[in-house]
Order: structure tokens, then sequence, then C-alpha cells
């Protein structure tokens, strides 16, 4: 009987991702038929890491009218340094220093803030400091923007890693929206729970940033990238979730720990620190996509073979589904295979968010502490 409602579900969830995935626009390549002025912002604090593949890569865009603004927002680190070169080297980059971040303030929208006071383009490009992109970007996205009359645009960057472990949780970032998302409904609905975003990568026209009220109406907001999106949808503007993994790729943890903390400060504040929620989202994925390995392995080591059968179908639906994400947007090797290990690692982590969230003790996240 279990094995039987785990294996419908999880067929039905192949089939949905396999349909849902195909609806999710891609960047398309072309020349805007007009080139506004962009201002390309950059909040970093101790980004000595990525800073200049990053600012290097936005200074080589193929597009004739952009700024880069980069905030040092106070590091700690050689990032000031490495940005005194970069402004040197490149006449489109200007280096801001960041003041004092404000009580109640969260330090990468107090940044964001800073970088929006400062800009002068029509169009505003968010992007973090551990991206990196083609020379076409720009133009590109600027295109699919007006070819899909759009004023706001997201994606999920290309996934990078120097470690397995940030192989087998960060792709995994595609896959829940995939199999959660209705992506259709993105641009199609003015309905705000239909939006997914990444603060990696948006893009704004200013009108509908300053319709919002920008960064500083969410000055509190550690998902901020959410609430800024989900208010654009509620202004009135049309949104787009695009796949921009062919122009932008992202190394966004540099150890299994950064991993670890940069998670932890966002799962149960993503599902908008509900308990319920949480524990719910965690039946589903252990009962469809950890449990039937290991009750492979139980039904094979007990000598069932037929039951053992079935569970090894269900985690290769399971496998199916990843493998189908991951090709999509460009993560290759076997990582697939080790969705249950994605999902366990995803578990702990979430646990971990939700005892510190109802505890209270605060998310740590470069050097400062939020509760």
């Amino acid at each position: 009987m279990i094995v039987s409602l785990i294996g419908s579900v999880t067929l039905f969830f192949t089939l949905w991702l396999l349909w849902n995935i195909r609806q999710w626009p891609k960047v398309r390549t072309g020349v805007p038929g007009v080139f506004p002025r962009v201002s390309i912002l950059v909040p970093a604090r101790n980004e000595e890491r990525g800073i200049v593949r990053c600012v290097e890569s936005l200074a080589a865009q193929n597009y004739p009218d952009f700024e880069i603004l980069v905030l040092d927002d106070r590091s700690e680190d050689r990032t000031p340094a490495l940005l005194g070169g970069l402004a040197r080297r490149h006449r489109q980059v200007r280096v801001l220093h960041g003041r004092k971040l404000p009580e109640g303030w969260v330090g990468k929208v107090h940044a964001c803030h800073q970088l929006y006071e400062a800009s002068s383009g029509s169009w505003l490009l968010f992007v973090d400091a551990d991206t990196v992109h083609t020379p076409d970007m720009l133009r590109s996205v600027l295109h699919t923007a007006f070819t899909r009359e759009t004023s706001f645009v997201t994606g999920f960057p290309r996934v990078l890693s120097a470690h397995a472990f940030g192989w087998l949780i960060l792709p995994m970032l595609h896959f829940i929206i995939a199999l959660h998302l209705p992506v259709r409904f993105v641009s199609r609905s003015r309905d705000d729970r239909f939006m997914a975003a990444h603060g990696a990568f948006m893009l704004f026209s200013r009108e509908a940033y300053e319709k919002i009220g920008g960064h500083a109406a969410f000055k509190t907001e550690m998902v901020e990238d959410m609430a800024l999106a989900r208010a654009v949808k509620r202004a009135g503007f049309q949104a787009d979730l695009l796949d921009i993994t062919p122009v932008t790729s992202c190394e966004m943890y540099e150890t299994p720990r950064d991993v670890v903390e940069g998670f932890t400060k966002n799962i149960f504040l993503g599902v908008g620190r509900s308990s319920a929620a949480l524990f719910a989202l965690l039946f589903l994925y252990g009962s469809l996509y950890v449990w039937p390995l290991l009750g492979a392995v139980f039904a094979f080591a007990g000598g069932n073979l037929y039951e053992g059968g079935f569970w090894t179908g269900i985690y290769l639906l399971g496998v199916l589904q990843k493998w189908t994400v991951d090709h999509r947007f460009g993560t290759k090797g076997p990582w697939h295979w080790f969705l249950p290990l994605s999902f366990a690692g995803l578990g702990y982590i979430a646990l971990r968010s939700w005892y510190i969230g109802i505890t209270k003790r605060g998310y740590s996240w470069k050097g400062r502490v939020y509760r």
C-alpha cells in the first residue's frame, strides 16, 4: 500500500516536472531595439575571492551605455584594494564606500539601497559579487525583457562549486523551484504567490523599483529578493523568472560551512517561519526522495525482490527528475544519482534553520548576526 502510494505521487511529480520545466523561459540572444542606460549594482562585503572575476566580466559587456557601481560594505579582507585596482583599469567602474549599518537594517539591503542612491540608469541590475557573466549577458537580458514587455527580471545562475557538498546542495535551488512553482504563472498571473527570485540577479526598470519603494521598503528582510519580487507583482508590473544559466554563473559558497550558513539563514524564513510548512515539506521530500533507496536496500537485504524492485523504480524516477533539471540548467556530473543525499543534507540544514529561528539565537552571515 505505502509503496504504491509513494510510487504514484512520485510518478505524478515526474510528469509535472517534465512539463513544468518546458515552460521556463530562456534568456534570448539578441540585440535590443534601444539601448537605455543600465546601472549594474554590486554589493560587496569580504568578497576578495571572486570580486575581480565578477567585475572584469561586467566591464566586458557588449553594450554601449552602462555603469558599474560596486559598494565596499566595510570589508575586512582585501576587497577594498582589489576594487581600487579595478576602478583604475576600467572607466565604467566606480567604487563606493558603505556607510555604517543603521539599526534595524539588513546589511545587503542597506548596501543595495546605497547603490541605488548613486545610480543614474533607467534600468537597475543588482548582481552578487560571486557571479560571472558572458559578454552578451546585458544586451541579451534587456532584449528578452523588451520582447516580453516586462519590468522585472530575475533568474538563478548556473551553479559552480569547488567541493562535493556544494554540488549536492546548490543545484537543488533549480530542482525545488521546478518541482513546486508553476513557472507559466510567474508572468501570466498577478498573484504574487506565483513568484521566485534570486538576489544574485535582479533587473528592474527604475520606474518599477521606485514604485515599490526599493530596498528601503524592505530594510528588515533577510529574504529580500522574494519580498521585492512579490512587491513588483502587487504593484501591477510584469515580472519574469528566466533561465539565465547561458549568460550568468555563480560560485556562491567557498566552503561546505558557508553552504550550511548561507542556506540556514534562508530556509525557515523562506517558508514564512511556519514550522508546519517546514515539517510538511521535510516529510514529503523524505518520503519521495530519501526513503525509496533505503526501502530498496532493506527489501533486497530481506530477500523481497518484488518490493525491492518497486522501491528501486521509485528511486530511479527521482533520479530522472534531478537529471532533467541538471541537464537543463548546466549542472554536469553524476550528482543526480545522489539525490537522497542532497535531500538529507537539505533536511539537516532546514532543521538547523528552524532551531535557530524558534530559539531566536540569530542567523550569522559575513560577521553580522540577524534576529
